[in-house]
C-alpha cells in the first residue's frame, strides 16, 4: 500500500485524538494503572488517564499521558467545563513535583532540638504509633491546618477533628477571602461568583489579575479571549485600574495607574456620575439609598485622592453605563489593602447600579453540585491563623498538624506565627517536601503526590463541578495517602471515632460517597458502570448550574480610607507585592520549569528583583542591575533593580515566590522573600493580611547584581544591558 505523508499524518492525528476520547472501548480494563501487572505494560504504547489538577485551587480537569509506567505529559481535559482543554504552566510542571528529587521518601522523626533540621527514617508503624500516642496524650488540643480540599477528604478531616474536639483550619495564601467577605456582605451569599467575561461588552477591572493568578486564570483567560475575539460583530472593551502595569493591565485597552488604596473611591466617583447623568438601572425604591451613598464625596475630592483626572472619571462612567453588558470586578492590588473588603463592596455596587446581577455578561452565582455529601472547605483568613497564637499559649500542650500547608513561609515574620510552633507540644507534617514549616516538625508522615492518589474536588464557584481524581502511576516512594492515615488512626483510637469513620481505606470511602451521589444522577446504570464512566471523564458535570437568586443588595456604610504602616517622610514609597506567573505565592519555586519561565513583563528568570520607575531611579542615582536595599519598619531585603516604566513613580514592586530557607535544591537560598517587609496589617472586615499596606524606602549598596533575563528574540538567555530597559 502506497501511503502518502499527508495521509499518514491524518491517520496519526485521528489515532491520537481517539486515545483522548473518554468513551473508547478497551479503556476500562486499563483504567487503574497500579493494578496492572508489569508484563502488561507494552513499550511504546501510551495510555491517557483523566484526573484533577491540584497545583492550585481552581480544580482544572487534566489528562495524563502514561507510557511504560511513567507519567510523561499532562494536558487539559477538553471536556472539563472549568478549563476546556487548556492548562497553565503550573499544571504542565506538575510532573516535576511527582519526580522531584527532593520529595520526602518515607516517614521521618526529628533528632535533636526542634528546628535543627536533623531527622532519621522510621517505620510507618512507629510513626503512626507516635502520632496516636501524642493525640491521646493531649486530648482536645489538636489543630489541623490544611490547604482547602473540597470534597470527600474535607469530610474526613472535619469528622476526625470534631471527634477529638480539635480545630480545623483550611488555609491558602492566594485564597480570595476579601472577595468572599465582600460578596457575603453585599449579597448575603457565601459563594464566589462566576463572572461572565465571555459575554460582557465593557470590562472594568480594579486590580483583578485574572490573566495570571486570580481565581481560575485558565478559565478566565479563555473567557477573556471569547470576549475580545469570540463574537463576529462585538469586541469587548477592557479597562484595568491598578498602580502597577501587570500582565492583565498590559492586555487592556486602557490602564489607569491609580494611587494605592483609593480604588473604592474611584468606584464611588464612577457611580456618582452614572447617577447624576440618569444612567442608572435601578428600581425606584433603591434610588434613595444609592444617592445617599454616592453623595459622601465630591468628584473633585475623588479626583484629587485617586490622582485620576475628573475628565477621566466621567469618561469611565459613561463608557461603563452606556455598554450593553458592563461588568466591574475587583481583586489583587485593590483587595490587598486594609480597606480591601470595603473597596470590593463599592465595586459590587457598580454592578447593582447597572443591573447586571444574574444577567448575561454580568455577575452570576451558580448553584453548587447538589447531593454531594462533603464538608465545606472554605479558606480561613490570616487573622484566624494568628488567633492560634493565643490558643497554643493557653493550651500549652497541643498537637499541631499540617497538610500541604506552609504557614511559616506564607506569613510575614512580623505576625510572630513562629510562636505557634514554639508553643506546640508536638508537630506532625503530612507535606511531601521539606518546606519551612515541615522543617520544624517532630514527625513527618509524607502524603502521596496527587498524581498517585485517589480524590475528588468539589468546585463550588465559577463552574460547579465534581472532579474525580485517580492514581495514574504506581507510588514512587514509601509514602501513604493522607486519607488512609487518618482512617487508620480512627481505628486505633476506636469507639465513636471508629463508628463515624468505619472505612478500611480512603478509596472505599470515596467510592461510597460517589455511589450515593451517582445513584441520584444515573439511575439507569449500575454503580460500577457509572463509576468507570466518571473515572474516564474525570468527574461529573451536567448542564450549567442554575442561578442562585440573590435577595440582598447591600451597600457599604462608607468608603473607608486605606491605612499604611510607615511615616511617608521616612518611607516615601508604596510597596506592591505580586505573584509571578509560575511560582505564584512560592509553591512553584521547587519546579525548574517554573523557575525558568520568564516573567512576562520583565523577562527575569531564576531570581528576585526590584521594579523601580526609571524616573525615580534617576532621581536616586540608581542604575539598572544595581543592588538596592529595600527597608520597611519591619524588615529589609536586598535585590537587583530592574527599570520598569509600568510602576507609578511612588511605587516599589517586588515579586513573591522566592527566598525559601528550605523546600529543596531548586528553591532554597534563591532570591528574597519580600513578605519579611510586611507590617502585620489586617483588613478588619475579612481578617485578610493587607499585603499592600506597608511603606518602604530604598538605599543604595554600591554593589552590582546580575539578574538573568531571557532574550526577547527567544535566542537564549543574556545579561540585560545596563540602562536600556524602560528608557523608551
Amino acid at each position: 500500500m502506497d501511503l502518502k505523508r499527508r495521509d499518514f499524518l491524518k491517520v496519526l492525528g485521528a489515532t491520537a485524538a481517539g486515545s483522548l476520547l473518554p468513551g473508547c472501548a478497551g479503556e476500562t480494563k486499563k483504567l487503574i494503572p497500579y493494578l496492572l501487572p508489569d508484563e502488561e505494560i507494552v513499550p511504546g504504547v501510551a495510555n491517557w488517564y483523566a484526573s484533577v489538577c491540584r497545583e492550585c485551587e481552581a480544580g482544572c480537569g487534566i489528562l495524563v499521558r502514561v507510557m511504560e509506567g511513567r507519567a510523561r505529559k499532562v494536558e487539559g481535559n477538553p471536556t472539563h467545563p472549568v478549563n476546556r482543554g487548556k492548562l497553565c504552566a503550573r499544571g504542565q510542571a506538575s510532573l516535576q513535583g511527582l519526580y522531584n528529587p527532593d520529595r520526602l521518601q518515607g516517614p521521618l522523626q526529628r533528632e535533636g532540638a526542634r528546628g535543627e533540621g536533623r531527622f532519621k527514617p522510621i517505620s510507618w508503624e512507629d510513626g503512626m504509633s507516635r502520632w496516636v500516642s501524642e493525640l491521646e496524650k493531649h486530648p482536645g488540643g489538636a489543630v489541623l491546618i490544611s490547604r482547602p480540599v473540597p470534597g470527600t477528604l474535607a469530610r474526613l478531616f472535619s469528622t476526625f477533628i470534631k471527634e477529638i474536639s480539635g480545630r480545623l483550619l483550611f488555609y491558602h495564601p492566594s485564597a480570595e477571602r476579601a472577595l468572599a467577605a465582600a460578596n457575603h456582605r453585599s449579597f448575603g451569599i457565601d459563594l464566589l461568583p462566576e463572572y461572565d467575561l465571555a459575554n460582557t461588552t465593557y470590562l472594568l477591572s480594579f486590580g483583578a489579575p485574572f490573566l495570571s493568578d486570580w481565581l481560575s486564570p485558565v478559565h478566565y483567560g479563555f473567557a477573556y479571549g471569547r470576549m475580545r475575539q469570540g463574537r463576529p460583530t462585538v469586541r469587548g472593551r477592557f479597562i484595568q485600574v491598578e498602580p502597577r502595569l501587570s500582565l492583565t493591565a498590559a492586555s487592556a485597552d486602557r490602564w489607569v495607574p491609580i494611587r494605592p488604596g483609593t480604588e473604592g473611591l474611584l468606584a464611588v466617583g464612577i457611580g456618582q456620575v452614572i447617577l447624576q447623568e440618569g444612567r442608572a438601572r435601578l428600581a425606584k425604591g433603591d434610588r434613595g439609598r444609592f444617592e445617599k451613598f454616592y453623595s459622601a464625596f465630591s468628584l473633585d475630592q475623588i479626583a484629587a485622592e485617586t490622582e485620576v483626572p475628573r475628565e477621566g472619571i466621567i469618561r469611565l462612567a459613561r463608557g461603563f453605563s452606556e455598554a450593553a453588558a458592563p461588568l466591574a470586578i475587583g481583586g489583587g492590588s485593590a483587595a490587598a489593602q486594609t480597606n480591601g473588603t470595603n473597596t470590593l463592596m463599592a465595586i459590587n455596587a457598580l454592578n447593582l447600579l447597572v443591573g447586571n446581577l444574574g444577567a448575561p455578561g454580568g455577575i452570576r452565582f451558580l448553584q453548587p453540585v447538589e447531593g454531594f455529601h462533603s464538608a465545606q472547605a472554605h479558606p480561613v483568613s490570616e487573622q484566624a491563623l494568628l488567633d492560634l497564637r493565643g490558643f497554643f499559649k493557653k493550651q500549652k500542650r497541643s498537637v499541631l498538624m499540617l497538610y500541604q500547608s506552609n504557614p511559616l513561609y506564607a506569613l510575614p515574620s512580623s505576625t510572630r506565627f513562629r510562636e505557634v510552633f514554639e508553643d506546640a507540644a508536638f508537630v506532625v507534617s503530612f507535606n511531601s517536601f521539606m518546606d519551612e514549616s515541615t522543617a520544624l516538625a517532630d514527625l513527618i508522615l509524607p502524603d502521596h503526590f496527587f498524581l498517585e492518589s485517589w480524590g475528588d474536588f468539589l468546585n463550588e464557584g465559577i463552574v460547579p463541578t465534581a472532579g474525580l481524581a485517580q492514581p495514574v502511576v504506581i507510588p514512587r516512594y514509601d509514602t501513604r495517602p493522607v486519607g488512609d492515615l487518618f482512617l487508620s488512626v480512627a481505628k486505633r483510637i476506636g469507639g465513636r471515632m471508629e463508628e463515624r469513620l468505619p472505612w478500611i481505606d480512603f478509596r472505599t470511602m470515596l467510592r461510597e460517597q460517589w455511589k450515593t451521589f451517582l445513584a441520584r444522577r444515573e439511575r439507569d446504570k449500575s454503580f460500577e458502570a457509572a463509576w468507570v464512566e466518571r473515572l474516564q471523564q474525570g468527574g461529573w458535570w451536567g448542564p450549567e448550574g442554575r442561578l442562585v437568586s440573590v435577595s440582598r443588595r447591600a451597600l457599604p456604610d462608607a468608603v473607608e480610607p486605606a491605612r499604611f504602616e510607615g511615616d511617608p517622610k521616612e518611607y516615601p514609597f508604596y510597596l506592591s507585592l505580586f505573584e509571578s506567573m509560575g511560582l505564584h505565592g512560592g509553591e512553584g519555586a521547587n519546579r525548574p520549569w517554573l523557575q525558568e519561565l520568564p516573567d512576562p513583563m520583565t523577562s527575569v528568570v531564576w531570581g528576585s528583583w526590584v521594579e523601580i520607575n526609571p524616573k525615580t531611579a534617576r532621581e536616586y542615582g540608581i542604575q539598572e542591575r544595581e543592588i538596592v536595599r529595600v527597608i520597611s519598619p519591619y524588615g529589609e531585603i536586598e535585590a537587583s533593580v530592574i527599570y520598569f516604566p509600568g510602576n507609578r513613580p511612588d511605587l516599589i514592586s517586588i515579586p513573591l515566590g522566592q527566598g525559601h530557607t528550605a523546600y529543596g535544591r531548586y528553591a532554597k537560598g534563591r532570591g528574597v522573600n519580600p513578605l519579611t517587609l510586611l507590617a502585620p496589617m489586617i483588613d478588619p472586615l475579612s481578617g485578610t493580611l493587607a499585603t499592600g499596606a506597608t511603606r518602604v524606602r530604598i538605599e543604595r549598596t554600591g554593589r552590582r547584581g546580575r539578574p538573568v533575563l531571557v532574550d526577547q528574540t527567544g535566542e537564549g538567555t543574556r545579561r540585560h544591558p545596563e540602562g536600556k530597559k524602560g528608557e523608551t
